[in-house]
């Protein structure tokens, strides 16, 4: 399906690194490929508010710097169903940056608090989903 990007419709939706549609598009929950030429592919979650505009499927600034995406781009999107038998992260590497760098605090980070964290919640979630 032919959609255009456009920006995400509110600052705690741009924290959730999912793409965002209009709920007449596809369902919240569900997984996309967002092909932005023939060589590039992105796979994103979707999440889903009703003041995007059907047939437009918006992303974060950070998301659309990553994807080389443009506001009223035009991209195709199709449903992605990931096979939990063959595809599962072996290995990651997390870096975490300020999102406002106005804001940065030289106050130290306990890694080991926030990797724990980290972990609980994302597999909580993962678990909670099977």
């Amino acid at each position: 399906m032919s959609m255009q990007a456009a920006r995400c419709p509110t600052d705690e939706l741009s924290l959730t690194n999912c793409a965002v549609v209009n709920e007449k598009d596809f369902q919240s929950g569900q997984h996309v490929i967002v092909r932005t030429s023939p060589n590039h592919r992105y796979t994103f979650t979707l999440k889903t508010h009703p003041s995007v505009v059907p047939g437009s499927i918006a992303f974060s600034l950070p998301q659309r710097k990553w994807a080389g995406l443009s506001i009223g781009q035009e991209i195709e999107v199709s449903v992605y169903t990931f096979d939990k038998a063959k595809q599962c992260i072996g290995t990651m590497t997390i870096e975490i940056d300020f999102l406002q760098k106005k804001s940065i605090d030289s106050n130290p980070y306990d890694t080991d608090k926030m990797a724990a964290e980290f972990i609980q919640t994302y597999f909580l979630v993962e678990e909670n989903r099977k």
